[in-house]
């Protein structure tokens, strides 16, 4: 079992916080903390703007975290690594360039799963240009998403499927691999949203045999700083997209008549970028693969089938699973009591969980439910979380006397 909370500062500074809200963020390490802060003390400049040390210094760093990007997904072009703000603005970064491609009568493929960033782009599309949305919808009943539920929706009119690698909501693990071998022998483009995978999952695409259009993901979920996300997109896909964003550091050359654009991937990062944000998720990175991404599955793992065995032990309580989880998300219901309700009473023990529809109203309304309470483990997290948790839901039904 890891034992990693002594790499956490917020741990030390917070005696008894048992933190099980990494879905939303993930803390941040020491490791990535101190590098941040000396980078800023000793050698803070912008990037591509000056030919004096600090500059050329910070820039240096600048494109090793994007190289380092490439071969965290397992990528081997550099400059199709862009960086945004979030998974949210990478989405939407596809969904206007991308979607400028897209006619009336074409359709896109989504699951029921997906975060409303992976959802409402691509319904305002089509409301926008008679794009139709086609909905793939899980099995209620073991909350997977079978393949065929996916590739039955496909036509000669399918022109991109936008994909979650793994469910905010339910840890459920998309059929992504399959995915995009079928849509690749069918010239349909894939987008992957990443965001719950990539920091408890080892990838490697180029092993894994596939090559997505397009993968996002945000650094504030696998411990670098908030600020900073991640769109991989293929250089031909890139090269014909018309910019997101507009300004300073993207362009080649301006007249009055006229503009022409930098290459990749400054196309697609105009302004000066989260510079410090972007070196964190360098760190971030190092830091996890230092402790390796195949133990940091198997960590949280093993704590989340622990939460679920334990959950599903009290009566009342429903934890809403898979049975192959393969991550630390663990969302549950307990008769009488509104999530927001358990949410309230296990904070006033300190124990930090998220309640609500989690961005994911369609699979929520979908599964019958108003709302989940979910607890997210990750690699910081040990079996005293677990049964800080499950205590917590028991005095949960003392206080509501259950």
């Amino acid at each position: 079992m890891l034992d990693l909370k002594k790499d956490f500062p917020i741990f030390r500074e917070n005696p008894g916080l048992c933190f099980l809200d990494s879905g939303a963020s993930a803390q941040k390490p020491s490791y990535v903390i101190d590098f941040v802060a000396d980078f800023y003390r000793k050698t803070y400049a912008n990037i591509h703007r000056g030919v004096y040390k600090l500059s050329w210094d910070t820039t240096v760093l600048y494109d090793k975290a994007r190289e380092k990007t490439a071969q965290f997904l397992g990528v081997k072009d550099p400059e199709s690594v862009i960086f945004t703000k979030n998974t949210t603005e990478s989405i939407n970064l596809v969904a206007y360039s991308f979607g400028e491609k897209l006619k009336e009568g074409d359709e896109v493929i989504v699951s029921i799963m997906e975060h409303h960033a992976n959802f409402v782009p691509w319904q305002m599309l089509a409301k926008k240009k008679g794009i139709k949305l086609k909905i793939a919808y899980i099995d209620k009943e073991n909350l997977t998403l079978p393949l065929e539920n996916i590739t039955n929706l496909i036509t000669d009119k399918t022109k991109l499927i936008a994909l979650t690698m793994c469910s905010n909501v339910l840890g459920t693990i998309s059929p992504f691999v399959e995915v995009c071998k079928i849509a690749k022998e069918k010239g349909i483009k894939v987008l992957l949203d990443g965001a719950q995978y990539m920091p408890h999952h080892k990838i490697n695409f180029s092993k894994l045999g596939i090559d997505p259009d397009f993968v996002v993901f945000s650094g504030h979920k696998l411990c670098s700083f908030d600020g900073v996300g991640v769109l991989y997109g293929k250089r031909e896909l890139l090269e014909e997209m018309r910019p997101f964003l507009t300004g300073g550091d993207m362009i080649e050359s301006v007249s009055i008549e006229e503009t022409t654009f930098a290459p990749l991937p400054n196309k697609f990062e105009a302004g000066t970028p989260p510079i410090g944000a972007v070196i964190s998720l360098l760190k971030a990175i190092e830091y996890l693969e230092s402790i390796g991404l195949e133990k940091i599955e198997e960590h949280e793992t093993m704590l989340a089938k622990e939460a679920i065995k334990r959950l599903r032990e009290i009566e009342g309580v429903y934890v809403f699973a898979p049975e192959n989880i393969s991550n630390g998300i663990v969302s549950f219901t307990i008769d009488g009591i509104h999530p927001h309700d358990i949410a309230t009473i296990l904070a006033k023990d300190n124990v930090c969980i998220r309640a609500g529809m989690h961005c994911a109203e369609p699979l929520i309304t979908y599964l019958g439910q108003d709302s989940f309470a979910r607890a997210t483990f990750y690699l910081y997290n040990d079996m005293e979380d677990v049964e800080r948790l499950i205590k917590a839901v028991l005095k949960c039904k003392e206080v509501f006397r259950l």
